[in-house]
């Protein structure tokens, strides 16, 4: 599922996404990195903006940095955005860490540790955690290949039934 920003289609809004064309190598410490800035935006407005830093790093990270198939997967995505294969949907995960979705412009494919991800035009694309991973033996690696519903219910990680619960810090 998706969540479409809310401002998304007036004229004067610029959809902003995690991954651009242009974006530096991943860090593999930053908290932030598969944020959409905003659905990042939108917990700072609500005041949760702490709350999601912390399930982010507890729950989605699991106290540790980004893996190494997870960081590739950012720089298939700029890759593709590069290419003009995929583009920004206007939409984001329902779930930490709140990931861009994008949307294949044509056929194509992302390779994640030698594994190819296949789309066809109009399919979505969308980085899944660790966590939603272990949770969904379907899921082999980071990428999501799918058409995506929209809700307009979002959750954390600590959330769902899977997770560690604020493993390694308080808030």
């Amino acid at each position: 599922m998706n969540i479409f920003k809310k401002l998304f289609g007036l004229s004067e809004y610029i959809s902003r996404m995690d991954t651009t064309p242009d974006s530096p190598d991943p860090d593999p410490n930053d908290v932030w990195a598969f944020t959409d800035p905003d659905a990042r935006d939108t917990y700072e407005k609500q005041g949760q903006l702490r709350q999601l830093e912390h399930d982010i790093q507890f729950e989605v990270m699991r106290g540790l940095s980004w893996q190494p198939e997870e960081l590739e997967y950012k720089r298939e995505i700029r890759r593709l955005l590069r290419e003009g294969t995929i583009t920004d949907k206007g939409s984001y995960w329902f779930t930490s860490p709140f990931p861009t979705v994008y949307k294949a412009a044509k056929d194509g494919a992302l390779t994640i540790a030698g594994e190819a991800y296949r789309f066809r035009k109009n399919d979505d694309i969308v980085f899944q955690c660790r966590m939603t991973r272990d949770m969904n033996a379907n899921l082999t690696g980071p990428a999501l290949v799918s058409r995506l519903q929209p809700t307009k219910k979002s959750q954390l990680c600590g959330q769902m039934g899977g997770a560690m619960k604020g493993m390694g810090g308080k808030m």
